[in-house]
């Protein structure tokens, strides 16, 4: 297994993980998703890296070198504190290993690339969703709840009211 960071040429894996992840996380198959969500999800992630807004890494497998698994981090803008002027976090998303190749260190490599990421990329915190499988490899690496949380999705214009 290797863990490296993503280049512009592996921006058609990075979609297709993505992609996968959300497959996954649904529980839908990958191509019930509308070639419109690949379409914005490229765009999305094309831009984003460009700006040094988003940063991703890949597993790959030892014996063929074909990326198995993701993780990105989205730069964010955050008010500095008084006690930590630092005034950006990352925001851990699309983190996911191909269910053939779970078990094998690839989620816990890729975590710890963006661990140790974090202090070169200035970020003051990591954050992210968790999946239930996901809460106890990032609780065995430091991740912690904060009840203080709340979310609230907002419908599209003209749409009504979304109540989650």
């Amino acid at each position: 297994m290797t863990i490296r960071p993503a280049s512009p040429d592996d921006l058609a894996e990075v979609v297709r993980l993505r992609i996968a992840f959300i497959a996954d996380v649904r529980g839908v198959d990958r191509a019930t998703l509308q070639p419109a969500f690949a379409a914005a999800t490229e765009a999305f992630l094309r831009d984003r890296a460009e700006a040094g807004r988003l940063h991703s890494w890949l597993a790959t497998e030892a014996d063929d070198g074909a990326a198995v698994g993701l993780v990105s981090v989205l730069v964010t803008d955050a008010p500095p504190l008084p006690e930590e002027l630092r005034s950006i976090e990352g925001y851990v998303v699309n983190m996911f290993v191909e269910p053939g190749s779970r078990r094998r260190g690839h989620a816990r490599g890729l975590l710890d690339a963006v661990v140790a990421a974090a202090p070169v990329l200035g970020l003051r915190r990591l954050w992210l969703h968790s999946t239930d499988d996901g809460r106890p490899l990032y609780e065995a690496t430091g991740f912690a709840s904060d009840p203080r949380w709340m979310a609230r999705r907002l419908p599209l214009p003209g749409s009504p009211e979304i109540r989650t």
